[in-house]
């Protein structure tokens, strides 16, 4: 940043990935980088605030602070509540009051706060130049575009497809489904004496079940199911959700005294049978979600079969071909070690199940990167400045609602083309001795509710 500070603009190359998504070239400084890095980039080219650049960069300061359960106007309220830590952050962060140093991402939080400071100051907010760039965030983004494929319209609701007063939480959702379950299984009186040597397997089951849900009943709240419930359309596995929500447990064991290392049998099972839980609720919330993924699966299941990678043209254009071969080591013997090198040429084998798990979630970040460039395009067209971190917008506070109409108007037209027919018929044409299945029915959201949706991005 020092090297870069007394230039007027820089620029960032890109890459973009087998799948279409665009990552900044420069691995250490760059708007993908930690909450410091992107506290210190502001856009080139300032523009003064408007009638509602204030309120935005007070929206922000509330997502940056964690608050972004609650309306917009609730959250520029929050803003306005905490006006004079906001100040204290300006003009002595390391002060008595820090309490910028609690936000979620506290180094950007405090470059907001600058702003608010500087435009209340200025005494003409409106005229005041920003360059700082706002932020706005999909809501479970995979889960949005699962429910827009499948038109689920259950699904649709959950992550704010829809036209609602509040932005809706899946997280909470999902957490007060596994917690009624939970507390169930927890209740559930046995009929047989746990400590008899010949159980049956049944009998068995019944206790692992009980005695898991006893042990995590109490400790279950929204950062235990979060991890899981995002990765779920992305290819999570039982193993990968089970760690997941292990360490989560564990944290809140060790805060009530326990010896997790004791423990560590008990919590393995305990963590298990909630991760089979946390998904089990997933599938059911998500009917429409599951039915696509499990035909995009089968669909992958297919091709590899034919000893062929899976492909597919994005529906920008990209050419989309997995990569997953089975990689072979070899070492190299030298005089003074052995270095173990990769061969992963194109002329390997497949790694079939790879190319199976893999697709459903690989398709969905063409599906994410093509909004987000559709996107970039229309603002480019229209003059706006424009940045993104995959399914975070960026861009000036005073363009934020005109960034929000492109972006959902992108969306719809995504949305309309006939995404999972056209590649259907595209394998088809590519590999005509493969029956497909047929395309899951879809369910009746209206696409069209995305334009007055408020929460859709926020």
């Amino acid at each position: 940043a020092k090297k870069f500070m007394d230039f007027q603009e820089i620029f960032f190359p890109y890459n973009v990935d087998f799948r279409g998504r665009a990552y900044p070239v420069p691995p250490h400084l760059s708007i993908v980088g930690s909450d410091l890095c992107r506290a210190l980039l502001m856009f080139a080219h300032p523009k003064p605030l408007g009638p509602n650049g204030l309120y935005w960069l007070k929206v922000h300061l509330a997502n940056l602070a964690g608050a972004d359960k609650m309306s917009f106007d609730g959250r520029a309220n929050f803003a306005d509540e905490n006006m004079k830590s906001i100040r204290a952050a300006v003009d002595d962060p390391f002060g008595e009051d820090r309490w910028w140093m609690n936000l979620d991402d506290p180094f950007q939080g405090l470059a907001t706060c600058h702003e608010i400071v500087n435009a209340i100051d200025s005494g003409d907010p409106e005229s005041y130049m920003c360059s700082l760039p706002v932020h706005m965030d999909g809501s479970c983004n995979g889960l949005q575009h699962y429910a827009a494929l499948g038109r689920d319209k259950v699904g649709g609701k959950a992550v704010n497809l829809c036209i609602a007063d509040k932005p809706q939480d899946v997280y909470i959702g999902v957490m007060h489904e596994v917690i009624r379950r939970v507390a169930l299984d927890a209740e559930e009186m046995l009929d047989f004496d746990e400590n008899k040597i010949d159980l049956t397997k049944q009998e068995k089951e019944q206790l692992k079940r009980v005695k898991s849900a006893r042990l995590v009943n109490g400790l279950i709240d929204r950062g235990v199911v979060k991890r899981t419930v995002m990765t779920s359309v992305y290819g999570v596995t039982y193993i990968g959700a089970r760690n997941q929500i292990k360490e989560k447990i564990e944290e809140k064991l060790e805060e009530k005294g326990n010896d997790i290392d004791e423990m560590e049998a008990e919590i393995n099972l305990a963590c298990g049978y909630l991760a089979a839980l946390t998904m089990e609720v997933m599938g059911q919330l998500f009917i429409g979600a599951r039915q696509t993924m499990n035909w995009l699966t089968e669909c992958a299941r297919l091709i590899s079969a034919l000893g062929q990678p899976v492909a597919f043209i994005s529906p920008i254009g990209v050419p989309v071909v997995q990569p997953y071969r089975q990689k072979r080591p070899f070492t190299v013997v030298t005089l003074l070690q052995n270095i173990v090198l990769t061969n992963d040429s194109d002329t390997l084998p497949l790694h079939r199940s790879r190319q199976v798990s893999a697709f459903p979630p690989n398709y969905v970040h063409s599906l994410d990167s093509s909004h987000m460039l559709l996107t970039a395009v229309e603002m480019k067209k229209r003059g706006l400045y424009f940045s993104a971190v995959h399914d975070s917008y960026w861009t000036h506070p005073c363009d934020i609602e005109e960034m929000n109409v492109i972006l959902r108007e992108c969306f719809i037209d995504l949305y309309n083309i006939p995404l999972l027919e056209d590649l259907k018929k595209m394998w088809e044409l590519r590999y005509p001795s493969i029956t497909f299945p047929e395309v899951p029915a879809r369910g009746d959201l209206d696409l069209n509710d995305v334009r007055s949706a408020p929460y859709f991005f926020q």
